[in-house]
């Protein structure tokens, strides 16, 4: 009778064990998502340039280009209204910058939109691979 019981209490060890190290191969990648506030968005025919205030009270930009905002690329647009608009969310993947999504007023005529003219070093600006913000 003990042997029965015995080998069932070992394949059930031996059972939660293997579980166990079946869920850590199969761990879920970490994400944090920082959300902050726009002050303005300039367009400009390569990308956006993007005005944000950081904690310290200072103004900063980051450049976006076009070519980030493809099915599958590092950027996507949300347009809409509300009272939140305009603000962007920067999400990383285990601690690496995977993507930011923009959340931009609807309206080009609205306060939080601009327009950025053309400058001599426009192309390295937005010559960009990921974004390294400060907040």
């Amino acid at each position: 009778m003990k042997r029965p019981a015995l080998l069932s209490a070992l394949i059930l060890l031996f059972l939660l064990a293997a579980s166990a190290a079946f869920a850590q191969d199969t761990e879920e990648p970490q994400v944090f998502v920082k959300t902050v506030p726009i002050m303005k968005v300039l367009a400009h025919p390569l990308g956006y340039r993007v005005l944000y205030v950081k904690s310290s009270m200072e103004v900063a930009d980051f450049y976006v280009p076009y070519s980030w905002f493809k099915p599958g690329g590092k950027g996507e647009v949300v347009f809409g209204s509300g009272r939140s608009y305009p603000f962007f969310s920067v999400f990383y993947v285990d601690g690496k910058f995977d993507h930011v999504r923009l959340y931009l007023v609807d309206k080009m005529g609205h306060v939080s939109w601009g327009s950025m003219k053309k400058r001599e070093g426009d192309s390295n600006r937005f010559d960009v691979e990921t974004l390294d913000l400060e907040y």
